[in-house]
């Protein structure tokens, strides 16, 4: 089979979410398409944002019958925030059911599933009862967080204390045999960003991915349009003669966005734009009650939504540098560091293993201890007094990065990957 001919079906059941999900279906599809596949997209309700697409779309209630009412029920729970794991669930299996059902009516080469998180003992269970599926799964490492002592959750929140219970869980050696039989029907390839995920995953359950985990980095668009400062302080109502900082993104667990007001409460003259959902927030303040106790709702700007691709550029632009921040325990990557590099911003990051590891590898912005407002405060404060020249060789650097962790490059990488699936089938 030629490259030009592998028929793939990529499936992400939560491009209706923020966060990396929609960029993820939209970018990652058209690089496979112009790389030479034949791309279709399975999505559970469509792309948030609507996001024009470059490849043909599906939906789930087109194609599902006797389950409609489990549909409408997912949509419903949807609507609140603490029942929004379980609509994620029940999207996941509806998603997953018709994946299945395309594959065996359209003859799909590959299964593309994007991401096979947070319910990747669903997706086995799933594959119990089949045969001669061909699955590639990318895994961001979002299960594999550091348990808190669960006395130590419950004193914190009781949501926390569940979604500890939750993790331990997901992740118990019992599901070994459930993996093995899935694993033992079907064929599967994981695709994980960085090299710790990818060793974290190889011992995962006893081992049971041992050899089929892949580390595939990020791949990165170049930004579709330059906006300069000026014009994108303006358009944000910032200030146009003040250091401005940028915090961005899905609000997950792992975030850590309390130090970033605790290291700016006392910096007068610096401002902070956040702009991102607030997700699911298991225990933490959100950005307004972050800004209220530390003072700093005089000169900061939230915009506690999905920000839609179009309205990035504005956001980037307009800022001095973006600030990383997150988790002692976080240690998934940060996708951030990749969207930063796109529009040539320079970062400020914590110093979280592999993130610490890309910043000061690709020079692109400096590096604080993790949940340490005052090492924060010092890296802001030695951003400010860099000079020009300095502040445009971070630019550039950004720029390198985004040419070497190219969508283009990843998409071929991808298509190899494919091929080593189908070699190994056959």
């Amino acid at each position: 089979m030629t490259r030009q001919r592998i028929k793939v079906l990529y499936v992400c059941p939560f491009a209706h979410y923020p966060g990396h999900f929609p960029y993820a279906a939209t970018y990652e599809t058209r690089a496979l398409a112009q790389a030479g596949a034949q791309v279709n997209l399975l999505t559970f309700c469509g792309v948030i944002g609507k996001a024009e697409l470059k490849v043909s779309q599906l939906t789930v209630l087109p194609h599902i019958k006797l389950t409609i009412p489990v549909y409408y029920l997912a949509n419903f729970l949807r609507k609140w925030r603490y029942t929004r794991w379980l609509s994620m669930f029940l999207e996941t299996y509806l998603t997953l059911a018709v994946a299945v059902r395309l594959k065996r009516k359209l003859n799909y080469d590959i299964i593309h599933l994007r991401d096979g998180e947070p319910f990747l003992f669903l997706l086995h269970l799933f594959n119990l009862p089949r045969r001669g599926y061909n699955w590639v799964v990318s895994l961001t490492g979002s299960n594999l967080v550091t348990h808190l002592p669960l006395l130590t959750a419950l004193r914190r929140s009781f949501r926390l204390f569940l979604y500890t219970i939750y993790l331990r869980t997901i992740n118990s050696n019992l599901w070994k045999p459930v993996y093995r039989g899935s694993l033992a029907r079907n064929h599967f390839l994981f695709l994980t960003q960085d090299e710790l995920t990818k060793q974290n995953f190889e011992s995962y359950v006893k081992g049971v991915l041992s050899g089929k985990v892949i580390c595939l980095p990020l791949g990165v668009d170049e930004a579709d349009k330059v906006i300069s400062k000026e014009e994108a302080r303006k358009y944000l109502g910032l200030p146009q003669d003040k250091p401005v900082f940028l915090s961005f993104g899905f609000l997950h667990a792992g975030k850590d966005l309390e130090t970033v007001f605790r290291a700016l409460k006392d910096m007068p003259n610096v401002f902070l734009i956040h702009g991102g959902d607030q997700g699911f927030r298991l225990h933490l303040s959100n950005s307004t009650s972050l800004a209220q106790r530390y003072g700093m709702l005089n000169r900061t700007i939230i915009k506690d939504c999905y920000i839609p691709e179009e309205e990035k550029p504005y956001y980037f632009f307009a800022t001095d540098a973006i600030i990383l921040s997150y988790t002692k325990q976080f240690l998934s990557t940060s996708s951030l560091l990749w969207e930063a590099c796109r529009f040539g911003t320079p970062v400020i990051a914590s110093d979280n293993d592999q993130l610490r590891e890309l910043v000061e590898a690709s020079q692109s912005g400096l590096v604080f201890t993790a949940q340490d407002a005052d090492s924060l405060r010092e890296a802001i404060v030695r951003f400010i007094s860099l000079k020009p020249d300095q502040i445009e060789r971070l630019k550039t650097n950004c720029r390198r990065f985004s040419n070497e962790f190219s969508l283009e490059k990843w998409a071929q990488r991808c298509l190899e990957i494919y091929d080593k699936l189908l070699a190994n089938k056959s």
